[in-house]
This record gives structure tokens, C-alpha cells and sequence, in this order.
């Protein structure tokens, strides 16, 4: 019993080493990625987004677009670990929800 536990304490220390290894590297893909973002392009993805929700420059449907991209991250989210999740799909999305929610702060005047 008491190995079992070492054991998973062992693959939680792992774990948690590695995720601390990969956090700066994924930063640094964020940011990388931020500077290319395509706000047109990437949002075209979001089939339940309209062409013109997209196109507006109204606060609200700036909301409405981080909406969607939360709700895309959760989707994402809840695949980790699934052989259906792709890092590369999640960064994408992490880049814009950063890229809007700057977009909607500077609507705000923040």
C-alpha cells in the first residue's frame, strides 16, 4: 500500500516538474503567435459567429466573440488527455481569447 502511494507521489512530482519545465515554453509560443494573430482568419473558425459579429466594433460583440472562445478553451480543456486534444489547436485559442480580451479592454478605454 505505502509503495503504491510513493509511487503516485512520484508521478505527481513529475508531473507537476514538467509542467513547470513546459510553462515558459509555451509562453513564449504565445507571444510569438500574439504578433502574427489574424483576427479575421482565426475567428472565421467559430461557426456559430457571424461574419458580421466578427466585422463589428461594438463592445458587445466583442463579449460575444470571448464567449465563444471560452467556451471553445473549455471544450479543449475537457480533451486533455484524449487523443483527440491538440496543443497547437489550444495555443491557437489561447491566443485569441488574449488578443480579444485587449481588443475589448481598449473598446472600454482601459
Amino acid at each position: 500500500m505505502t509503495t503504491a502511494i510513493a509511487a503516485g507521489n512520484a508521478r505527481e512530482t513529475s508531473f507537476a516538474r514538467l509542467g513547470a519545465a513546459a510553462r515558459p515554453a509555451v509562453e513564449r509560443a504565445l507571444q510569438a503567435n500574439l504578433g502574427a494573430y489574424d483576427r479575421m482568419t482565426a475567428l472565421a473558425r467559430f461557426h456559430r459567429l457571424a461574419p458580421e459579429t466578427i466585422r463589428s466594433e461594438t463592445p458587445a460583440a466583442a463579449r460575444l466573440v470571448l464567449r465563444e472562445i471560452e467556451r471553445a478553451l473549455r471544450a479543449e480543456r475537457a480533451r486533455c488527455g484524449h487523443w483527440t486534444y491538440d496543443l497547437n489547436r489550444h495555443i491557437a485559442l489561447l491566443v485569441a481569447h488574449r488578443a480579444e480580451s485587449a481588443r475589448l479592454a481598449r473598446m472600454r478605454g482601459f
